[in-house]
């Protein structure tokens, strides 16, 4: 994989005016040729330029005689990386289009770049499990106002410190590329532990987030003092403590923590 991004700089620089589209134009080139599908290795395939939503996508061609559905990416860039890590706030698009898309199951993985403008090198990039991307990590922004062009318009922020450290996938660390094989393992882990509808992922995404801020061992009651929040994230469900008591079976069955007994646990992950 090679991180200097000098040959698209010079490539499109002359090309375009704008800072923006030239940025632009130089990750999507550098991840088209470089970045691959986390979950089957072959190289990621770029979109035509404009199209709503996706950038790339990887149609798993080298799986015979098994349909595998297509999986959908959308890039984001930045060369600004306060406080030594991405954003916890990213900007997203339509909040309506956004749910829509994440009820009906096509909301894609995110592609997150960071690159040094000055040295002109890919620095660090994550990819967001789609199935890590839960309701709860999408907010709604204000509308615009009755006197913008496109009045009424409401975007969306998607956050992704709810998202759970697991569904964020190193690729490359402070300019260090992550070898293949720990990027696919990883994935494949996500792929497993989050699988449901999107209700039940939402437990459960929700559900190892709150787990994460435990220590290794911790108990039921841990738990339950993130009752409220659990409500406040589902407020459709009325019985929380149950809901907790059968996650955490859930997770115990798919190998995310065991437990040892008497309402005690012990992360494995």
């Amino acid at each position: 994989m090679n991180l200097d991004l000098t040959v698209y700089y010079n490539l499109f620089a002359s090309q375009y005016k704008s800072g923006s589209q030239i940025s632009g134009r130089i990750t999507e080139r550098w991840a088209s040729d470089n970045l691959y599908c986390p979950k089957c290795g072959r190289g990621l395939i770029q979109y035509p330029n404009n199209k709503p939503v996706y950038d790339f996508y990887c149609d798993h061609s080298n799986e015979k005689f098994v349909i595998v559905p297509r999986e959908n990416f959308q890039l984001k860039s930045t060369h600004n990386f306060p406080n030594g890590h991405f954003s916890n706030k990213i900007q997203g698009g339509e909040y309506g289009t956004a749910m829509h898309s994440m009820k009906n199951e096509t909301f894609p993985s995110l592609i997150l770049l960071h690159y040094e403008k000055k040295a002109m090198a890919i620095e660090d990039a994550v990819l967001i499990h789609r199935l890590a991307i839960t309701p709860s990590c999408i907010k709604p922004r204000k509308p615009l106002s009755i006197t913008a062009r496109r009045a009424g318009w409401q975007g969306s922020i998607i956050t992704l410190d709810v998202i759970p450290e697991l569904g964020r996938i190193m690729v490359i660390n402070n300019g260090n590329v992550v070898a293949k094989s720990t990027v696919q393992n990883k994935w494949s882990v996500v792929t497993g532990l989050l699988k449901g509808n999107i209700e039940q992922r939402g437990w459960i995404a929700d559900m190892i987030n709150f787990i994460d801020r435990l220590p290794s061992k911790f108990s039921l009651n841990d738990i339950y003092k993130y009752e409220n929040e659990l409500a406040s994230l589902h407020p459709q469900n009325r019985h929380v403590k149950d809901k907790i008591r059968q996650q955490l079976q859930i997770l115990r069955d798919r190998g995310f923590i065991n437990f040892i007994g008497a309402g005690e646990y012990q992360k494995t992950k």
